[in-house]
């Protein structure tokens, strides 16, 4: 098999060259001869390497090198087509010569497409020719553009239809797009498009399964974790939610799904690690609260003073201080640390400073609407006791 490999390259890469062929005259004949001996040695190549694979079991090894070889040499003559049209256009038999490039394109295409089928796990690790990858993208963006329509024709939120959309592009679009990234794709849109999706978890739950590992996806997991865990208002419910985040997770790995073809580690696991050390931040935290605000001999809440507001209503209390100049504004953050470790409420006993900053901006209306009922009580109160129902 080396003495043919060895020979068809030196064909191609020395006889095929526009080079060569521009200075040589072309017959019927010559080019008949250009045919054969292409046919003849892939024929050869082949038959070989299947006969080494299934008597040495060296399959991985012999087939892979073959489907390099064979890609290079589409490769090869690709480039003559397209870089040294000039060199060869300038030829009387140049439509003849271009029409014989593309077969012999052709034929290297024909022998690729039967060893990806025959070993599919060793081809899904190889990229394809530029010779056939323009119509493989063509097909896959049509495609991509149908799963983009399909979310959108069901109303899933713009954010996560552009992250998986602009991700599906990201891959289409890599300059060497491997045989394994294009079944991928194409298995994740098929699936996708079989799908009614309700509201964009479903979405992100699905693209999880499916191991859609892509770097901006990751941080959009992470970025809509981070705002659900400041949602929570204290510590103690924070670690609740990483454990409930924790267990959905592993349902969601436990599930049936693609796996990347990348050579990158499981979405599910990198996600995991993330809720792990978020898990272990919190626990370190909730720890050195409980041991700052118990101390030796003290009761739990004893170095705290317990607040009657919820934590979204200490919250808007004190941005309302900030905003009107009872509380400054440097340091803002410092600020909301003090009171979440110095206060605490009938539902929390840590607040998360986190949450309560958060909850002093994001405001629900009812939020707003109890506490200005609190302020109004308070100014009936300063008019009872002070005589100042005339006082504007």
């Amino acid at each position: 098999m080396k003495n043919i490999s060895v020979q068809l390259q030196q064909f191609v890469k020395e006889s095929l060259h526009p080079n060569t062929i521009a200075r040589q005259p072309m017959t019927t004949g010559e080019f008949e001869k250009w045919n054969d001996f292409i046919n003849a040695a892939i024929a050869e190549l082949s038959r070989n390497a299947f006969k080494s694979a299934i008597v040495t079991h060296e399959r991985g090894i012999n087939i892979s090198e073959l489907i390099n070889l064979l890609t290079d040499l589409s490769n090869t003559i690709n480039e003559y087509l397209t870089k040294y049209t000039k060199v060869w256009q300038k030829h009387s038999m140049a439509a003849r010569i271009r029409q014989s490039y593309l077969s012999s394109c052709g034929s290297l295409e024909d022998i690729l497409e039967v060893l990806a089928k025959r070993f599919p796990k060793i081809a899904a690790q190889t990229a394809y020719s530029h010779y056939a990858i323009y119509q493989v993208k063509q097909e896959l963006r049509l495609l991509a553009i149908a799963a983009k329509q399909h979310l959108q024709g069901q109303s899933i939120a713009l954010n996560i239809t552009s992250i998986f959309s602009d991700g599906l592009n990201f891959l289409i679009n890599q300059r060497y797009l491997k045989r394994g990234d294009n079944h991928y794709i194409r298995k994740l849109i098929e699936a996708i498009v079989k799908k009614q999706f309700t509201d964009p978890a479903q979405v992100i739950d699905f693209l999880i399964a499916n191991d859609f590992n892509l770097p901006d996806f990751f941080l959009f997991c992470l970025e809509q974790w981070n705002a659900i865990l400041t949602e929570q208002d204290g510590l103690i419910e924070q670690k609740q939610k990483l454990l409930d985040l924790k267990g959905h997770l592993y349902d969601l790995s436990i599930s049936f799904g693609l796996k990347s073809p990348w050579d990158k580690h499981c979405l599910h696991n990198e996600l995991n690690k993330f809720l792990s050390e978020k898990y272990s931040l919190v626990k370190e935290r909730l720890k050195i609260s409980r041991h700052l605000l118990e101390g030796e001999g003290y009761r739990p809440n004893s170095k705290r003073m317990l607040i009657n507001l919820s934590v979204a209503q200490l919250g808007l209390f004190l941005r309302m201080q900030v905003e009107k100049g009872v509380l400054a504004k440097e340091h803002i953050g410092e600020l909301f640390a003090f009171y979440a470790r110095h206060y605490y409420t009938p539902n929390t006993d840590f607040i998360s400073p986190e949450s309560l900053q958060k909850k002093s901006s994001v405001v629900e209306h009812a939020t707003a609407r109890k506490l200005k009922a609190l302020l109004i009580s308070m100014l009936n109160w300063l008019n009872t006791n002070y005589n100042l129902s005339n006082y504007n």
